[in-house]
């Protein structure tokens, strides 16, 4: 049964399982999707989103993102759904398509479409799953644009959810057995209105209306390649020329258009290349089983350079013989610099031009780079093991490999690539530097100044601006800011820790490292101040388990985690596939 809004929830009560997930974008999806495989029979889902929508989230809602904004997901990459991606585009009809500025021949496996098309899929794939629920005997309804404000534990088996309507009804509160907080993305607010520093540019309609002509950004992030692109085609189009190379034109009252990129490293993106294997692995290069054997043989510790050796040197081994004659004797710090020293040009709009290259004849020839991916798929896999690491390797993993990984993999799709080389052919887009300690300053006027020491001159750079954008993407969310105050206050989460005394009394001062957010074990149950396991309340959502899962890679994520809730839920097998 698929019922809208708020219709007989109360119906719940009867069936022997009855869940609440609060959220309802890619991560609510999933989840839904893993339980109707189970199946999980004499099961109600209740899904509260404050959206209208059901399955897109950020950064897939139309609510969100613009049009033009391309995803950085090809369709064979998705995991699997009711119907693939390319599959659903090619059963849409041609006027929803010529709205959506595809051609039809374009659709396939690797196609990538933009974020307001990936959410349309996302959308109609929630409606199929509900549907095929139903035929399970699994009960699906939802409670779209209310805001949950609070979860009270009942015992340690029951909670409450409050929740009131985004357009004003009174707060209600209904009783579940089970909890799943899947709320996705959280972005904040400006400090105050008309303020010329916007904390980040979500929902993309901040910038919509905006008048600004000169616009610092702070990252290199894909969303800091949204922004840019935005504010281009606000200011003028994308065009080819005679030759067919596309060019960017101002319009008349835009020719004074500038656009500077400012970030830590001075890098740009990675474009996106061929994959070999499009769908990624937890355990792709090292088992579950050799990770568990090791950490049980290390004092209960993970071991980042264990990772590096077994994992990641190994399969370039095997995949790139001339890279590991250069890596072969390199630490991870090392091999850091190296890769770093191969991307650090003085011009960067240089080498994205002959980066551009090598991705064109990768994709063309379906040739992988092997050590983009593995890095990739590495970092995936110690991303589930991360909580294990002691606090030294943490933070080598967060301040050294983290970084990397964000620039090599974000992928950048071929197309936004050349609109960012034409926009800096123009002469309307730049990049620049920027040391860690930076600050803006409002003087009331039209402009904003944004301050920084020079990395390489130790130089005072003061810059104006009519309007700074900070890009640096998602940041982990302090424990304070979770957004359930009653389960803070009742002790049933805690905040995260790491190492191998995450639950018990530990070694050598390793013990309670705490990394931002709340605790959760490998199956995301909640852990309480006093160890205690719930299982009954997990927690998803990423800004809140950043600390302990550093990186989301979105939809496969989305993906793996909820498949170990689903069986989790159940006492099945949780192992991590």
């Amino acid at each position: 049964m698929f019922h809208s809004r708020r219709g007989q929830t109360q119906r719940a009560n009867i069936f022997g399982h009855n869940i609440a997930i609060i959220g309802g974008g890619p991560t609510a999806l999933y989840f839904l999707k893993h339980v109707v495989d189970a199946p999980l029979e004499n099961t109600v889902l209740t899904f509260f989103s404050s959206a209208e929508q059901l399955g897109p989230g950020m950064p897939y809602s139309p609510s969100w993102v613009a049009k033009e904004h391309l995803a950085n997901i090809a369709c064979e990459e998705i995991p699997d759904l009711e119907q693939s991606p390319h599959e659903w585009l090619a059963s849409q009809p041609d006027g929803w398509l010529a709205d959506h500025n595809i051609r039809r021949a374009q659709i396939g496996p690797s196609f990538i479409p933009t974020r307001w098309v990936l959410g349309e899929y996302l959308n109609a794939q929630f409606t199929a799953l509900a549907a095929r629920a139903a035929s399970h005997g699994i009960a699906v309804q939802y409670l779209n644009t209310v805001k949950v404000k609070d979860i009270e534990a009942i015992g340690d088996r029951r909670f409450g959810v409050i929740f009131e309507g985004v357009g004003g009804f009174d707060a209600q509160r209904l009783d579940f057995d089970k909890v799943v907080i899947a709320t996705g993305h959280e972005w904040p607010s400006d400090p105050q209105p008309n303020t010329k520093f916007l904390t980040s540019p979500w929902p993309i309609s901040r910038l919509t209306s905006t008048l600004a002509k000169s616009v610092g950004i702070i990252g290199s992030s894909l969303s800091a390649v949204d922004v840019c692109l935005t504010i281009a085609r606000m200011n003028g189009e994308f065009i080819r020329d005679f030759d067919g190379r596309l060019e960017y034109v101002p319009d008349v009252l835009s020719r004074d258009l500038k656009i500077v990129l400012h970030s830590r490293r001075g890098l740009l993106p990675s474009l996106r290349f061929h994959f070999e294997y499009p769908r990624i692995q937890v355990h792709q290069y090292i088992s579950e089983d050799e990770i568990r054997d090791h950490i049980a043989g290390n004092g209960g510790f993970l071991s980042l350079d264990f990772i590096f050796e077994r994992s990641l040197k190994q399969a370039v081994a095997q995949k790139s013989v001339s890279l590991y004659a250069q890596i072969a004797h390199m630490d991870l710090e090392q091999f850091i610099g190296f890769m770093y020293e191969r991307r650090q040009h003085h011009d960067q709009f240089g080498f994205l031009r002959q980066e551009y290259t090598t991705s064109f004849a990768s994709l063309r020839n379906r040739e992988p780079i092997f050590w983009k991916e593995i890095l990739d798929d590495v970092a995936y896999t110690l991303n589930f093991y991360a909580k294990y690491l002691n606090k030294v390797d943490f933070d080598r993993t967060r301040n050294w490999l983290m970084p990397l990984v964000s620039h090599v993999v974000a992928f950048l799709p071929q197309q936004s690539c050349e609109q960012l080389l034409a926009l800096n052919d123009a002469g309307h887009l730049t990049q620049a530097t920027i040391s860690g300690d930076w600050s803006t300053t409002e003087d009331g006027g039209h402009q904003i100044s944004l301050s920084y020491i020079d990395p390489d001159t130790e130089a005072k750079i003061s810059l104006n601006y009519d309007l700074i954008v900070d890009c640096r993407g998602q940041r982990p969310a302090a424990f304070e800011k979770f957004p359930f105050p009653s389960l803070a206050r009742q002790g049933t989460v805690s905040p995260a820790k790491i190492g191998a005394s995450r639950l018990t009394q530990g070694r050598s001062g390793q013990e309670n490292a705490l990394v931002g957010g709340v605790d959760v074990d490998d199956r995301f149950h909640t852990i309480g101040e006093g160890g205690e396991v719930n299982k009954s309340l997990f927690v998803l959502a990423a800004p809140h388990i950043h600390g302990l899962y550093p990186y989301h890679s979105g939809l496969p994520f989305c993906n793996e985690a909820t498949k170990i809730v689903a069986r989790a839920l159940f006492d099945t097998k949780e192992a991590i596939q």
